[in-house]
């Protein structure tokens, strides 16, 4: 069970992230965020779309994988509108190659 939700505001996914979580102006700060939230004892989730996800390419590869740091990603997989179309055919394939298993799609 989290404890502790930080995540960038869209409409999607309320049933999840409850009425209160902290609001970040950036996924990757998001994430951040939540890192300090873990060291602290908390179990942290973050919430994005997937055309935030790469904006965390960075701080998954060079923080979260490699110092086994696991921040729950609750992400909605947009494919729509016509922006949305790639990222939200590779988001899956995106978060496998970089071996990054703790996510879930709303």
């Amino acid at each position: 069970m989290n404890d502790f939700i930080v995540g960038v505001p869209f409409s999607g996914c309320e049933k999840e992230i409850g009425t209160s979580p902290l609001i970040a102006t950036r996924e990757d700060e998001s994430l951040g965020i939540a890192v300090g939230a873990y060291f602290a004892g908390k179990k942290p989730l973050v919430f994005m779309q997937n055309s935030g996800l790469g904006n965390c390419v960075d701080i998954i590869t060079s923080l979260l994988k490699p110092y086994n740091i696991k921040i729950d990603l609750l992400i909605d997989n947009r494919t729509a509108p016509e922006h949305h179309v790639l990222m939200g055919r590779i988001t899956k394939d995106l978060l496998e190659l970089m071996e990054y298993d703790a996510f879930r799609f709303c």
